[in-house]
């Protein structure tokens, strides 16, 4: 979805859209999208400026950063975005120092608003570092591997990682608090 600059009038632009999983380009290792994605939003300008507010909802299937199953789960970002037209640099050893205000600022090609890339980029920017199925997931045995939510493993708790052995020594030096 491409929206021209010079095609919009004076009041505000109301856009409701539902994408095809395949239509937005998501690409990720450990994600990818399980359900169409609708997205809502204001568009209003004042020349080129651009202001856009909205919504974007879908689910996303993950794999678990520490169990490794995979899970789907609904996916909700409100955003909030001046877009201004691209500037013409005039060198391209030109130092730019950003304010913190300029974060909300993102630039286009002065022309018109790829809303593809704009869904995309708020999705990527929404999503965790980590994907983790459940906060309580407690992950795998670093050892034989077994799922540690279905269960205690066979291994011998009492084994420690001999690196660790010089922790678990200042720790049992150090007086009860």
């Amino acid at each position: 979805m491409y929206i021209e600059v010079e095609d919009l009038k004076q009041e505000p632009l109301r856009v409701r859209h539902v994408f095809p999983v395949e239509e937005i380009r998501f690409s990720h290792e450990d994600a990818r999208l399980a359900a169409p994605v609708e997205t809502r939003f204001v568009l209003t300008h004042r020349d080129r400026d651009l202001q856009v507010d909205g919504t974007v909802e879908t689910s996303i299937r993950f794999r678990c950063s520490r169990c490794t199953k995979e899970f789907s789960q609904p996916f909700h970002a409100s955003f909030d975005i001046a877009y201004l037209p691209q500037p013409r640099w005039s060198g391209g050893a030109a130092e730019i120092e950003l304010k913190y205000e300029d974060m909300d600022v993102a630039f286009y090609d002065g022309v018109g608003l790829d809303v593809n890339l704009m869904v995309l980029e708020q999705i990527e920017l929404a999503m965790p570092m980590q994907f983790v199925c459940r906060e309580d997931c407690r992950g795998l045995c670093y050892r034989c591997g077994a799922d540690l939510n279905e269960g205690p493993c066979l291994c011998k708790s009492e084994e420690t990682d001999p690196r660790m052995s010089v922790l678990l020594q200042f720790k049992r030096k150090q007086p009860d608090r």
